[in-house]
């Protein structure tokens, strides 16, 4: 398997820096940085001049490595990058003997909380230019196979476009075990006796990390129920004088002018009602980069040191931090049911599989633009959080329990062998709609046709 994209590495990757969609060439076509930009031939130009270079060095990967599927990722259904969604595209059109999984994670017609937010973020000021990017976008071709991660968007493309999906939902290596940094809490500056809720994400406002706050400020409200020894997965000793720190470790996206503006807006809300946060983005970087820096704390080992998870997202295409929560922590996590949890997690394990901060119908948008949480909701889920601070072992049970039926379903080895079959089917759909497999093909073996694959995203 050959890796495609702006970053990769190793003796399987093939680099295409010009896919790197961060760079000032790229976001000139966003709408909020084009103000001093009036002419739109320029534009065009210049748009089209970032197409034919990412064709270009999308032909110079045909010719070295041959492929006869190319696994495309999100490229064709979210335009981030304007230019390289029209270049696959125009690519694909080109090559219809190459098999193509289009595998989609996000949309531009999916909602955050308010109905048209992503759409708009995603609108270009330049009529020719966004009427080339909207004809790109969900290209269906006959070399051409569609997945999506979730049911949800399976349905919506049926509905919406015609288009047959299967659903490759997003996966973890549910036996991977981070490495544990010794002493870690101690170097954070935490305190034995400290309680620490981890709300893992990225720092932006379709995570609802208010609602965390909200959340720890009602159970510090109740401190005096489970002050003692042996106090949740951790058997710690709960004091008057313990802290519950809300643990922030993310720092991507927060150099995005909304982000940063929600982040402070955060912080001050948490001040509002009390709650300690312990932002540590700085200092965390990925484990994969760990090079065990006194300074660094590779990502993945804070799990280690988490009292309790919360994810307590409005939005997600899948929802992968929940997996990471579930198969790296050790107790229930609090989750809110965002649509696709609804549909496609939560049938799958019992109901007491998490502390419910209940589902969009329990949020409402304040007049600040933050998240509230239906009062009735948040105390029935510090009710079952206090509960199991005081019977940690029946948590633990609940949570290996939970953790078991996810990695049926979503563990890496399982959601892998299900690619490699669609894999397969988008190479030998595209050799035969390209007449170079009989039609009658009911003896081949299930993975014949296959040669290289390459991942481009």
């Amino acid at each position: 398997m050959i890796e495609c994209s702006a970053d990769a590495t190793g003796a399987n990757g093939f680099v295409i820096p010009e896919l790197d969609y961060s760079t000032p060439q790229v976001q000139i076509f966003k709408r909020c940085q084009t103000s001093g930009l009036q002419n739109e031939t320029i534009l065009e130009n210049v748009f089209e001049n970032q197409v034919q270079v990412i064709k270009n060095k999308l032909e110079k990967l045909i010719r070295q490595y041959h492929p006869q599927v190319i696994h495309v990722r999100n490229i064709l259904s979210l335009p981030i990058h304007p230019a390289a969604t029209v270049a696959m595209a125009e690519f694909i059109a080109e090559h219809p003997a190459t098999g193509f999984l289009a595998q989609h994670h996000d949309f531009s017609f999916e909602d955050e909380f308010l109905p048209g937010d992503r759409e708009k973020a995603y609108e270009i000021p330049f009529p020719s230019i966004q009427k080339r990017v909207d004809e790109a976008l969900l290209f269906s071709p006959p070399n051409v196979q569609h997945a999506v991660i979730s049911s949800l968007m399976q349905r919506r493309l049926l509905e919406g476009f015609g288009i047959h999906a299967a659903v490759i939902p997003d996966s973890l290596d549910f036996e991977n075990r981070p490495k544990e940094i010794a002493h870690l809490r101690e170097k954070l500056g935490i305190r034995p006796n400290d309680f620490v809720i981890g709300s893992m994400a990225r720092i932006i406002p379709r995570k609802a990390m208010e609602v965390a706050v909200q959340f720890i400020a009602a159970l510090q409200k109740r401190k005096n129920e489970f002050l003692g020894e042996g106090r949740g997965v951790y058997r710690r000793t709960v004091t008057e004088d313990s802290r519950f720190l809300l643990l922030l470790p993310q720092s991507a996206g927060l150099d995005e002018p909304e982000n940063d503006i929600y982040f402070t807006k955060l912080l001050r809300y948490a001040v509002s009602l009390g709650v300690e946060v312990y932002y540590i983005g700085d200092r965390v970087v990925a484990d994969s980069a760990y090079r065990g820096e006194p300074g660094e704390i590779p990502f993945y080992s804070l799990y280690h040191d988490v009292d309790i998870l919360t994810f307590p997202s409005y939005q997600e295409g899948f929802g992968n931090q929940y997996l990471e929560a579930v198969a790296l922590g050790k107790g229930v996590v609090v989750c809110h049911a965002y649509p696709v949890m609804e549909a496609d997690i939560l049938p799958l394990i019992s109901p007491e599989g998490i502390i419910s901060l209940g589902n969009n119908r329990e949020y409402t948008l304040d007049e600040t633009g933050l998240i509230r949480l239906n009062e009735e909701v948040l105390q029935a889920a510090v009710d079952r959080e206090v509960h199991f601070l005081l019977h940690p072992d029946e948590e633990k049970t609940i949570a290996a329990r939970t953790c078991q039926r996810l990695k049926k379903a979503f563990d890496a080895e399982v959601v892998g062998n299900q690619l490699a079959d669609l894999l397969s089917k988008a190479a030998n759909s595209a050799m035969l709609s390209a007449g170079l497999l009989p039609v009658t093909t009911s003896e081949t073996p299930e993975h014949q046709g296959i040669g290289e694959s390459i991942q481009s995203g």
